[in-house]
């Protein structure tokens, strides 16, 4: 008796493979929008922790000129201006607080898409005593510390989840 021995059979047909091919691409297309989200939200992140920064920044900026603060010159929208303090031709208060707040607004319209900030300041009481702002502060007479909060907002666009573009907002409120 003669026993023939059955060949499997070898490889892969060409359907296979095509069938193969055809899956592997379906998931490439999920990687591929699950990366395009990722970008998308990496930049928005980005781009809040840059309002956040540019907030602080403003912030650092109140807490170094304390008499412009308790005068109200830092309230309002910032706004570019031509306020340049130096050596050469040195500033009031105002014109620090100026020169700071034109250069916030830059920093605002190059950090951020369609940036603008706005700073109010609210005192909870007068100037202690019978001190004067034009007193303040002095090497005799440093500026007391604020009596009140100031609002910080930084707006911008972002990018929502159809990609169109969105207005956000920080807001800090802290004490100078």
């Amino acid at each position: 008796m003669i026993m023939f021995k059955k060949r499997s059979e070898q490889g892969f047909t060409l359907l296979e493979v095509l069938i193969a091919v055809l899956v592997f691409s379906f998931g490439l297309l999920g990687i591929a929008g699950m990366m395009t989200i990722s970008v998308r939200n990496n930049h928005n992140g980005y781009l809040r922790s840059q309002a956040n920064f540019l907030a602080e920044n403003m912030l650092d900026r109140m807490r170094a000129n304390p008499t412009a603060v308790w005068n109200g010159w830092y309230n309002g929208t910032a706004v570019v201006t031509s306020t340049e303090c130096s050596l050469t031709a040195p500033c009031t208060y105002q014109d620090l607080a100026d020169q700071d707040i034109s250069l916030w607004a830059q920093s605002l319209q190059v950090a951020l898409p369609n940036g603008a900030g706005n700073v109010n300041c609210v005192n909870n009481s007068a100037l202690p005593g019978n001190i004067q702002p034009a007193d303040l502060p002095s090497i005799w007479f440093p500026a007391p510390v604020f009596d009140g909060v100031c609002t910080i907002t930084v707006t911008w666009d972002e990018a929502n989840r159809d990609s169109a573009a969105e207005q956000q907002s920080m807001v800090l409120v802290a004490q100078p």
